[in-house]
């Protein structure tokens, strides 16, 4: 039997869940356009859910997307050379994990460029997805992929990067995205994070991501309530009265945990 989850990332074949499509076909089609995105909101507003369905919806007949989803949460207290380092270790990981997931292997050169190559600053960051992008364009072609391959980085717990690299970090993936769309890798960006980036500590004589394109994820509708208690509805038979549901939704003012937990409360 399904529940209202809580404590972290809801799964749909779990739990009760507001799909957002709204909202997600508005991220997916930014995506699509290769912008650099940004979303800062408090924490249990459902930002790691979407971004994980968002990664999931980029599907596309002509132009495969290539997921990777980071997390920084534990980097906050790293020496610049661990970050990185740290950094390298969790993107191969992500590479290894796609490639899995759709039944293929690395080429010998793309084994060899993830086994042999460091990212050991910004700059050699920025360098590595260059050579990223075309390893993995010689990599596909086959019927399963297609020859095009569009890297798109989701990086979730964005507060915990370390200060010490915070602006060159920004300053290479503006360099990055200003290199040309035809080019970039990563084609697209997301930035997830509870602060946002005016409120990071680093240099503001400079401006190193004013390239950012801000993407809010707003509380829950009244509609996106009624859809989630009516699911409860669906599967156990106990209905929820019009006038409640109003009072639910305007006392929490739609906030996704407040809802779900005054669900789990009533059921």
């Amino acid at each position: 039997m399904k529940t209202f989850e809580t404590r972290g990332p809801v799964d749909a074949a779990r739990n009760y869940v507001v799909k957002r499509t709204t909202e997600l076909v508005g991220f997916v089609d930014r995506v699509k356009q290769g912008r650099y995105i940004v979303i800062f909101a408090p924490r249990q507003t459902g930002k790691t859910t979407f971004f994980r369905w968002a990664l999931e919806a980029l599907v596309d007949a002509e132009i495969t997307y290539f997921p990777i989803q980071l997390n920084l949460e534990e980097y906050k207290n790293f020496s610049p050379s661990d970050f990185y380092r740290r950094l390298h270790k969790d993107i191969h990981k992500e590479i290894k994990s796609v490639f899995e997931k759709r039944g293929e292997t690395f080429s010998d050169r793309l084994s060899q460029f993830l086994e042999n190559t460091k990212i050991t600053n910004h700059v050699s960051m920025r360098e590595f997805f260059e050579d990223l992008a075309n390893l993995l364009i010689s990599n596909s072609g086959s019927q399963t992929t297609p020859a095009t391959q569009r890297v798109v980085i989701i990086i979730d717990e964005f507060d915990g990067i370390p200060q010490t690299v915070v602006s060159d970090f920004l300053h290479s993936l503006r360099r990055i995205y200003l290199s040309g769309v035809d080019s970039r890798c990563p084609f697209s960006l997301g930035i997830v994070g509870v602060k946002s980036i005016t409120q990071l500590n680093y240099d503001r004589s400079i401006s190193p991501f004013n390239i950012q394109d801000e993407f809010a994820l707003p509380n829950f509708t009244l509609e996106q309530v009624q859809e989630l208690l009516a699911q409860y509805t669906e599967a156990v038979g106990q209905v929820f009265a019009p006038e409640v549901i109003k009072a639910l939704h305007r006392q929490t003012a739609g906030q996704p945990f407040l809802v779900t937990r005054f669900a789990q409360i009533l059921t």
